[in-house]
């Protein structure tokens, strides 16, 4: 568990080691579809409505990580619910396009 907010030192337990290797593990996870959708302004073959799901999954799982004070999930989710805002937004954007590969 996390120091109370405010105290000088963040105390962790060795599994939430574990906790943020995993947390860095899902950012590099995202990373081939952000660096596409970048890249290649591609949207083909990527469901809107999968990642609105995922979104809202992460946003209902970051409130109950706020509410219990998880510092590994709250990281999680809150990076998950931005780089599935991050997705949502360029797909969007990017909507109806395809590169040589699709």
């Amino acid at each position: 568990m996390w120091a109370a907010p405010g105290s000088l030192a963040m105390h962790l337990h060795p599994s939430q080691f574990l906790g943020f290797a995993g947390v860095a593990l899902g950012f590099v996870g995202y990373m081939p579809q952000v660096v596409h959708l970048l890249r290649q302004r591609c949207s083909a073959g990527l469901s809107v409505h999968a990642y609105l799901i995922w979104l809202t999954a992460a946003v209902l799982l970051l409130t109950h990580a706020l509410l219990i004070y998880d510092g590994v999930f709250i990281t999680l989710q809150t990076l998950g619910s931005v780089l599935d805002i991050a997705v949502l937004f360029l797909a969007i954007k990017y909507r109806g396009t395809a590169c040589p590969d699709h």
